[in-house]
């Protein structure tokens, strides 16, 4: 399981957040990118390993608390599509394995 914890002080490092008022709201913005995310590649990313993902996690809360989410897809999507295909080649390989 992800430490929401340590997504948080990521996340509050990348905006360039200090104070600690904000905490609730930031978390929601981690579940919800986390929800995006795991849903457009189907499964369950790691967040502490994925660098890539953790990117994309970052950008898409600064996209949404900045109120511009609907421009956040067409902005990622290349990264966005080269995710996708890194889970699915993972998983490809891994069920060919059994």
């Amino acid at each position: 399981m992800e430490d929401i914890q340590d997504l948080l002080e990521k996340v509050k490092k990348y905006l360039h957040i200090t104070w600690n008022d904000e905490d609730d709201s930031i978390k929601e913005l981690i579940e919800e990118a986390k929800q995006y995310l795991n849903e457009k590649t189907g499964t369950a990313i790691k967040y502490k390993e994925d660098l890539v993902a953790l990117g994309l996690l970052k950008d898409y809360c600064r996209y949404t608390r900045s109120y511009s989410k609907e421009y956040f897809e067409q902005n990622f999507l290349n990264e966005l599509q080269n995710l996708q295909l890194k889970y699915a080649i993972n998983e490809k390989v891994e069920n060919s394995d059994e």
